[in-house]
């Protein structure tokens, strides 16, 4: 990072699309869930914004059955969520599509996006990490024009497209990485405990987002 710049942070929101938030999404994360990820975010976008740049996530796959050569070359492993290798490579392969470009499900759900403000930058990924690929160029760069320093994670699904964005972050020279908790949704409460094993695992600061003023101290660089 540029120490003749000030370093900020940004709050990175996973895939908050009608696919998954949506109860007529074709993958629908669990009602457990829904309402307080929507309420939390809803509350923490407005207060991060005040310090901090907010980037949104949108994922549009493409129509796949058969896992390409890049996800093939990573053992999967044998534990209910794929081995954090195999979630960076992966992307949605499925009988069913999910966030088809141009449809309902590929939308941001309305409700959250909202909140969007036109300095807002919105990244469009085809892979479950924001940093694989074509998009992931566009996601580091944003980063790093941005000079951020501190990148909290939240969105859909804990256990799928966070984890693997967060795998990584990790990787990333001079980037400190957080996880807000209670801004996460997820199908099955199973695959977000181990989620959140993981996160543990690969060391990163976890939060919540009532936490709002210690995460815009941190924007602050205080």
């Amino acid at each position: 990072m540029d120490a003749n710049h000030t370093e900020t942070s940004a709050l990175v929101i996973i895939d908050v699309q009608n696919e998954f938030i949506s109860t007529a999404g074709a993958f629908p994360i669990s009602d457990v869930c829904r309402t307080d990820l929507i309420t939390n975010l809803t509350t923490l976008i407005p207060q991060f914004r005040k310090t901090g740049h907010i980037i949104w996530i949108k994922a549009v796959y493409g129509e796949r059955t058969e896992e390409p050569s890049c996800m093939q070359e990573h053992p999967r492993g044998d534990g209910i969520l794929g081995s954090n290798e195999w979630l960076a490579a992966a992307t949605h392969v499925h009988p069913t599509p999910c966030c088809k470009a141009g449809s309902f499900g590929a939308d941001i759900y309305p409700d959250v996006f909202a909140l969007a403000e036109p300095e807002d930058m919105v990244i469009t990924k085809d892979s479950y990490s924001a940093f694989s690929g074509t998009s992931g160029f566009r996601f580091l760069d944003a980063l790093r024009e941005r000079n951020v320093t501190d990148v909290y994670f939240c969105g859909v699904a804990s256990g799928t497209c966070v984890l693997a964005t967060v795998v990584d972050a990790v990787m990333v020279d001079g980037l400190q990485v957080h996880v807000v908790l209670n801004c996460m949704g997820w199908r099955r409460l199973n695959t977000h405990q181990e989620a959140i094993r993981r996160f543990k695992a690969l060391h990163v600061n976890l939060t919540n987002s009532n936490d709002a003023g210690e995460l815009e101290c941190a924007a602050e660089s205080c």
